[in-house]
């Protein structure tokens, strides 16, 4: 695998941008954690449950139509729509004045743009990828948007230390994003005019396409895309569970800003390393091989949440988010990334999407059901509620290795 000098700028760009994004997604969990600490807002725990509720709703709502968008309008221009949607969000949320419309609707707005992230980035990098080592981009890309998110927490918890606010931790990611923003779209600009200034190639056409109706058909007839969602459905909660985490370790622990941050920013960034290992060692193995290390991994990830629940000492916490963590990634972001942007071929963005679809509603209820087992059983009923799930994705991927592989994009 030999890329390009204009590849690996590509790459460096995508995912820089993919991973900034994503941090986005870290702070604002931040965010709400202080404002139930702002007796002048009268946000309390219960209604930050609705919040995140809502927030996921709009997240799967992001998920389901933003795959179809990115196909659509190309994931460059799709991650700069983003990133103003970020921005505007994050400073209409920061002039809230207390629960009502501005704050769920800001809130829900920028749980819809991160939902299509890893669409957009992942669209992109196929463009350039595709005949060239496309699974390893894809994992990079993974690895970039896990990074944001610790750098996210980690970002996040400083400034909040430093600021000693929500709202100025709010407005200073809104400018971020703003500038962020301003410069794709420069870089766009640019790009577009060398295109318009080049010859065009002969005898190319535009290929058809088609029907998002026709895909869904297809779609509902492959058992392994199928096998993939019931995987992706069952891991999704525990990737969610940064949300959470502020929360938990503020009540659990009693733990400073710049403590809740640099743990939050732990969880996900043991994902990066388990990402790169397991990409590398599973299309090694046969495909009893793959389900069994995915297994293992996952049962790690159940441990990891057993521990939790028995409120470890302090100096346990990292390696029980390390292992949640790590021992999830494998089953979210090596198999099913590569896989839909081969089988989906023109519909792939779309694919990539409603391919989270399941997990987020799943995550929506949970997060539903949050402020009733805390005032049940506390954060270990919560925490045995995610460590019951998390062995069953294993036994998705143990039958997809057995499905027939057939390709979408021979089908059309």
């Amino acid at each position: 695998m030999a890329w390009s000098t204009a590849q690996r700028r590509e790459l460096a760009g995508v995912c820089g941008v993919a991973g900034l994004a994503f941090s986005f997604r870290s702070a604002v969990s931040l965010a709400l954690l202080d404002i139930t600490r702002d007796g002048d807002v009268q946000v309390d725990i219960a209604e930050v449950g609705k919040l995140n509720a809502r927030g996921q709703f709009a997240y799967a709502l992001g998920k389901l139509l933003g795959g179809a968008v990115v196909d659509a309008v190309g994931g460059l221009k799709s991650l700069l729509a983003i990133l103003a949607l970020l921005s505007g969000s994050f400073g209409g949320m920061a002039l809230a004045r207390g629960p009502g419309l501005r704050l769920t609707a800001c809130f829900a707005t920028s749980r819809f743009a991160t939902a299509a992230v890893w669409t957009a980035a992942a669209v992109s990098l196929r463009s350039s990828f595709c005949h060239n080592g496309q699974a390893q981009a894809l994992s990079i890309g993974q690895v970039a948007m896990r990074l944001g998110a610790s750098g996210g927490s980690l970002l996040g918890g400083l400034l909040l230390s430093r600021l000693k606010t929500w709202r100025k931790l709010l407005a200073a990611y809104a400018a971020l994003g703003a500038v962020a923003c301003a410069a794709l779209a420069a870089r766009l600009a640019r790009s577009e005019w060398e295109a318009e200034t080049e010859p065009r190639v002969s005898g190319a056409s535009d290929q058809s396409v088609t029907s998002v109706g026709t895909a869904l058909k297809t779609a509902f007839k492959t058992p392994r895309l199928w096998l993939l969602f019931g995987s992706t459905t069952m891991i999704t909660p525990t990737f969610d569970f940064v949300a959470l985490l502020p929360q938990f370790l503020h009540d659990m622990y009693k733990l400073d800003d710049v403590s809740i941050g640099s743990l939050s920013g732990a969880f996900p960034l043991s994902a990066p390393p388990a990402i790169l290992l397991a990409g590398t060692l599973l299309p090694a193995l046969t495909a009893h091989g793959k389900a069994a290390a995915l297994l293992v991994a996952q049962t790690c990830s159940a441990g990891g949440f057993f521990l939790l629940s028995r409120r470890p000492a302090r100096s346990l916490l990292m390696p029980a988010l390390v292992t949640i963590g790590g021992g999830s990634a494998p089953a979210l972001s090596c198999i099913p990334p590569d896989w839909i942007m081969r089988w989906g071929g023109p519909r792939a963005g779309l694919f990539a999407g409603l391919h989270d679809v399941p997990g987020n509603l799943l995550a929506m209820f949970i997060y539903s059901q949050v402020p009733r087992l805390l005032q049940r059983g506390g954060w270990p009923m919560v925490l045995r509620h995610s460590d019951g799930s998390q062995s069953i994705p294993g036994l998705f991927e143990s039958q997809f290795g057995r499905t027939k592989h057939d390709l979408f994009r021979q089908q059309i």
